[in-house]
């Protein structure tokens, strides 16, 4: 039993007193409606409650949980499809991501009026976040990505305890953000002719990106109250290692989440015969949350015969949106649209897309794509599809990254380790294709010989950028197959990379290696981590005259900032037992957690925008007020 604060689209209704209710799902009519004035209600407001002798399987476990402030309810936000016209239509409930850590703005309002676009209502619901607790919590040293190179103060006053208490205890409560939800999908219901709204009953959806499609595929197989259809968006599913989303887990769950917790909230084990017909999209390159989870969802869908259809995009990455213009999952929207109007949710024709391949597999079997071209609508198939966009040429320069494990993609069994290369992306605006070839373990030396440069080579085009961080690897003087001398192998090769992507029209950025975490006795961090590497760097790109970003001084300066003890978070270290992919624990100085890869990426996109030399290449990022804000910020 939850209360909402049920308000109207402010692009719509600039007057924040014509349309403001208080939706209370313990009421016998399920609504209240309160006179607001200046956003106050004129009556007392209602303290934000569930209802705790509810029978919902559902067990209580965050005992060390915070409260919420009292004044403050989860709100829901309606979004009808005409103010004057009360035709009764479906309404789609959207659920943002933002790993239960904050909510995405642009998986909220941007989705609705999509759908608006298609004739359905929809309604935002700003469900409970780490967020609306972090200033109700004790100082901790929970860290927060970079905004304008500075670091937060509070970080270097919080104690180990504080840290270690509010690590291991969940911090918000599944089973009242599925009551949210549940009461969201009450409320939607209630006629409001004022403002235009009228809800078919049995046309409630609801659709989730990330996180924020965890918790809709909870409400979906769990909830007391379910939607009638589902749809998820790259869905945080599994809770269980390897595949989960730390940062999901951790905010939602806590640092060491029981066995029972993990298989009672991963939603791929609770699907029955009453989970709606579902609608998937993910990209088989995502390196936030792995494809896995998309995948495992389907599969079980298909094990209980529930309706469904799964789309994989060859290549796009984790927090798109709505995608537009992106070259591979742009397509999203429309594939949705389609199956919303089979299902009846949508009347308008649906324009057709001719560059896919859908393809049928039976209920008895993996809900991957195949290469078949058969197809079905049957109840017992998963319509699944691959995309690959057919013989499409941009008019938008990509970016390609060479370089070594520090920036590399891991895999699923590397995690948490991460490379900054992974989320440079998600500052890139729609369209523009990053493609990370950085490999773990390779030098300038060994990355040529092993013909790896001129597999980039034979895909830049002109006007593309190749972004070059080499070093680490290079100093390996006893590997004779990796080793470049500073002095005149390394520069050699640099030289090699400019040269290359300069033949093809496109244009080179040299980026210094990312510092080691190294201290001197003295306490001080150490200047020469990698030795005389970053000069080297330095000097060739003034004799080249090619644009250096110089991410080992500015990770210099982000370590120095954080502290010895606090720097420590950035990297991968973990004791024993903490993940199953390092059992015996990890103390690596070099490689970054995904917290650490989310920070460094920060750095590059920072110094790109500043730097005199890049002013075009700054113009393929988002402006920095626009950039979608991270999804996982793990506490390791």
């Amino acid at each position: 039993m939850s209360i909402l604060h049920i308000t109207l689209d402010s692009e719509i209704c600039t007057d924040s007193n014509r349309f403001t209710q208080i939706f209370d799902s313990r009421s016998e009519t399920n609504s209240q409606s309160t006179l607001m004035l200046n956003g106050i209600p004129v009556q007392p407001q209602h303290k934000y409650t569930i209802d705790t002798n509810n029978s919902s399987p559902i067990p209580h476990h965050s005992a060390h949980a915070i409260s919420k402030p009292d004044h403050k309810l989860a709100q829901l936000v309606l979004y009808p499809v005409s103010l004057t016209n009360a035709t009764a239509r479906p309404c789609i409930v959207i659920l943002p991501g933002g790993g239960y850590h904050h909510l995405a703005e642009h998986e909220g309002a941007p989705i609705a009026r999509w759908l608006n676009g298609l004739g359905i209502h929809a309604a935002v619901l700003h469900y409970d976040t780490y967020s609306d607790y972090e200033q109700q919590m004790e100082p901790c040293s929970t860290l927060h990505p970079i905004e304008n190179d500075t670091v937060a103060q509070d970080a270097h006053t919080a104690t180990t305890e504080q840290a270690t208490r509010q690590a291991e205890a969940p911090v918000i409560q599944p089973q009242l953000l599925m009551k949210q939800v549940e009461a969201a999908l009450q409320a939607v219901q209630q006629q409001r002719t004022e403002i235009g709204w009228h809800v078919l009953p049995d046309r409630i959806g609801l659709i989730g990106f990330s996180a924020g499609g965890h918790l809709a595929a909870l409400t979906a197989t769990l909830g007391t109250i379910r939607p009638n259809l589902l749809l998820l968006a790259y869905p945080v599913i599994t809770m269980n290692d390897p595949y989960v989303h730390q940062g999901s887990r951790q905010f939602l769950l806590g640092t060491q989440p029981s066995i029972e917790q993990i298989c009672l909230y991963s939603p791929d084990c609770q699907v029955d015969e009453r989970t709606p017909p579902s609608f998937i999209w993910s990209s088989a390159d995502d390196t936030s949350v792995p494809v896995q989870n998309s995948l495992s969802m389907a599969g079980a869908l298909t094990a209980a015969g529930i309706e469904h259809e799964l789309h994989v995009f060859q290549q796009g990455r984790h927090g798109l949106g709505l995608a537009e213009d992106h070259p591979y999952c742009g397509i999203w929207t429309e594939l949705a649209a389609r199956w919303l109007q089979r299902h009846g949710y949508v009347n308008e024709a649906v324009n057709e897309q001719t560059l896919i391949t859908e393809v049928s597999v039976p209920s008895s079997s993996s809900s991957s794509s195949s290469s078949s071209s058969s197809s079905s609508s049957s109840s017992n198939y998963t319509i699944a599809a691959i995309h690959t966009p057919a013989d499409v040429t941009s008019v938008l320069p990509a970016i390609h990254l060479v370089g070594d494990s520090t920036a590399a993609i891991k895999g699923a069994t590397e995690k948490p380790m991460s490379g900054w290369g992974e989320y440079v992306g998600h500052d890139m605006r729609p369209g523009i294709a990053l493609h990370n070839h950085a490999v773990n373990g390779r030098s300038t030396r060994s990355f040529i010989t092993e013909g790896r440069l001129q597999y980039v080579a034979d895909q830049l085009q002109t006007g593309d950028y190749l972004l070059i961080q080499f070093g680490h690897n290079d100093s390996k003087a006893e590997d004779p197959t990796r080793y470049a001398d500073p002095a005149r192998d390394y520069r050699h090769f640099l030289r090699q990379y400019i040269d290359t992507a300069r033949a093809k029209g496109a244009f080179p950025v040299l980026l210094t290696s990312v510092s080691r975490r190294l201290y001197l006795e003295n306490g001080q961090l150490d200047p020469h981590a990698l030795g005389p590497y970053p000069e080297a760097m330095r000097e060739v790109a003034v004799e080249t005259d090619t644009p250096l970003v110089d991410l080992f001084q500015h990770s210099q300066q982000l370590y120095r900032q954080l502290g010895e003890q606090q720097s420590l978070r950035l990297f991968m270290h973990l004791r024993t037992g903490a993940h199953p992919n390092y059992p015996d624990g990890v103390s690596d100085n070099t490689h970054f957690s995904e917290y650490g890869a989310h920070y460094i990426a920060r750095l590059a996109v920072q110094a790109i925008r500043q730097h005199p030399q890049l002013t075009e290449l700054a113009k393929l990022l988002l402006p920095e007020k626009d950039v979608p804000p991270d999804h996982s910020y793990p506490l390791i």
